[in-house]
């Protein structure tokens, strides 16, 4: 055999892609043979969802509730293995309240004492849980304090707080999240070094003078309705996240903490609008580095301090997002975003969330904020963005509105979301007076929606031209359908239409091309011999068909094969 192929081989062995494409041919050859070999062995054996990673197998079990993935161990013995093993369990509400309590503490002290490996993510719905069973609680955190557990979540949304243990303040968490518990620091606490994010909600913290939150790599910060935490100091160097909830004066002293040079995002809110609300002047003193804010009305009014123009302390140079719920009829509200943006310079974007405590029924106050002379010269020469949600079309918010469309050059983009309670003549009543309005940028866009569904409103209006539209282009596609059916049915009837003049049949292939020569000799004389004979005769299997011609250039008699 290869005596035979031995010529081709000399003949190309000059060139050298050739040996490197015999070396792909033959290691392709043996590398498919070994893949049908492997086949051919294990035959019904292949498994390629059970030869995955451990760490995949174990991001599919965590995607699943957890009986769930208890079911998966008895797919096969590979997978028996790694339920024990998986990192993260969670515990959700849905899973314990839908068995009774004592089953539920046997199927989580099973669950823990099979499970080998780290624990790295534990999460439990405690509210199923009495007071009196919180010892099961207290045994399982000593659990997972020595297998390594770095997120913790306790939620818990029943009357009686959960008191955590004194060994969780030595565990070295990352991630903390407790809901209606009781913290008791203990004394000169310096713990949580390694805590990155810490979230508390409806938490009682005590702890003694001497008691520090010391979080050197702590990078965000939630309390929410939280006490105890007035004299509590915190060191974060590190913390550029800081969200507070319902925080009162008398429950948080900002002064406490000690280093805050990170801190880019703030937000502060209130649903509540409570009366008493923390002075955040001095907490933006201290952090010149913010770039967002976000605050509840009753906090935008720590910012008013009489009725006279005042600016903060220190320039906020650096922020760039701005939001807040604002009412328009308090004159302390108003005043304090005009403080605001006068004391941020470089703000980019402005979104403002309407409220009224009261709606005024078509009574309006002739606010002038926005006249005097403070504000005449007022610009704001970065922003770029505005948006108000829940906008009404009140006089003190179309000054508001006047007043920012006339003082930013570089606007480029206004949106404002009508509430739902404007009706359709108010709609055009509001277009109508902000194509009144200057505008110092000539590259603005205006864009009013609907503030429910988001939806511009020009989209609302224009529906019945759009749906009109739309049924115009069905209509003209249907037609143009219809006349290329019409079209492909005229030739398919001129293509099979077959000249029934010839109508003695050929016995025979040659009488059957003696007849066509004949009938066509007119044909043949005109000098087209050629293209004739270029055709062979018609079998028996692919019979000549004949079709008049309407075309008075070519000859009356064409052959199609």
């Amino acid at each position: 055999m290869l005596i035979k192929f031995l010529p081709q081989l000399l003949k190309h062995s000059s060139n050298p892609r050739f040996f490197s494409s015999l070396n792909f041919a033959v290691n392709s050859h043996e590398h498919r043979m070994a893949m049908l070999k492997r086949l051919k062995v294990e035959g019904d054996r292949v498994d390629r969802l059970s030869d995955l990673p451990i760490n995949v197998k174990h991001q599919i079990q965590q995607n699943l509730l957890i009986d769930e993935a208890a079911r998966m161990s008895v797919l096969s013995t590979v997978w028996r293995h790694v339920w024990p093993s998986i990192p993260e369990l969670v515990f959700s509400a849905q899973f314990c309240q839908s068995m009774p309590l004592n089953t539920l503490i046997d199927i989580i002290n099973t669950i823990l004492s099979q499970h080998y490996g780290p624990i790295k993510t534990f999460f439990l719905n405690i509210s199923s849980l009495p007071s009196l069973r919180h010892s099961v609680i207290s045994e399982w955190m000593l659990f997972l304090s020595k297998n390594g557990v770095k997120d913790l979540t306790l939620h818990n949304t029943k009357n009686v707080p959960y008191k955590l243990p004194s060994f969780m303040y030595a565990i070295e968490l990352e991630r903390l999240y407790l809901s209606k518990c009781v913290c008791r620091l203990p004394g000169n606490f310096r713990g949580f070094h390694k805590l990155k994010f810490l979230k508390l909600n409806l938490v009682l913290v005590r702890h003694d003078e001497t008691s520090i939150l010391w979080m050197p790599n702590l990078l965000k910060l939630h309390f929410r309705s939280c006490q105890g935490l007035y004299h509590l100091k915190i060191y974060a160097p590190k913390l550029w996240y800081l969200n507070f909830y319902n925080i009162g004066p008398n429950t948080l002293n900002l002064d406490n903490f000690l280093d805050c040079r990170n801190l880019t995002t703030i937000i502060f809110e209130s649903r509540e609008h409570q009366s008493k609300v923390i002075n955040l002047t001095n907490l933006l003193s201290c952090c010149p580095q913010v770039r967002n804010i976000h605050m509840d009305s009753s906090y935008l009014k720590s910012f008013a301090s009489g009725t006279e123009v005042e600016r903060l302390p220190t320039r906020l140079d650096y922020v760039k997002f701005v939001r807040s719920y604002i009412d328009f009829d308090d004159e302390d509200q108003v005043s304090s975003i005009l403080r605001i943006l006068t004391s941020t310079p470089n703000v980019k974007d402005l979104i403002l969330d309407v409220w009224s405590s009261e709606i005024k029924g078509g009574m309006e106050e002739d606010v002038n904020h926005f006249e005097g002379p403070a504000y005449g010269t007022q610009e704001f020469n970065k922003l770029q963005k505005l948006k108000i949600a829940a906008f009404r079309g009140l006089k003190p918010e179309l000054l508001f509105v006047r007043f920012i469309l006339r003082s930013a050059p570089l606007l480029l983009k206004t949106i404002l979301l009508v509430d739902e309670s404007v009706d359709e003549s108010q709609y055009l009543k509001i277009s109508e007076e902000l194509r009144g309005f200057p505008r110092a940028s000539p590259k603005l866009e205006i864009r009013i929606c609907n503030y429910c569904k988001n939806k511009p409103i020009w989209i609302l209006l224009c529906l019945p031209s759009i749906l009109i539209l739309l049924l115009i282009l069905s209509v003209i596609e249907a037609l143009s359908a219809i006349h290329v059916a019409e079209r492909d049915l005229i030739g398919f009837s001129q293509a099979t239409y077959i000249w029934l003049k010839p109508k003695v049949q050929a016995s025979s292939e040659t009488d059957e091309c003696a007849m066509l020569r004949s009938s066509n000799s007119k044909y043949l004389s005109s000098g087209n011999s050629e293209s004739f004979t270029s055709h062979s005769c018609p079998s028996k299997a692919l019979r000549s068909t004949f079709r008049i011609s309407n075309d008075r250039d070519l000859a009356p008699w064409q052959m199609k094969l």
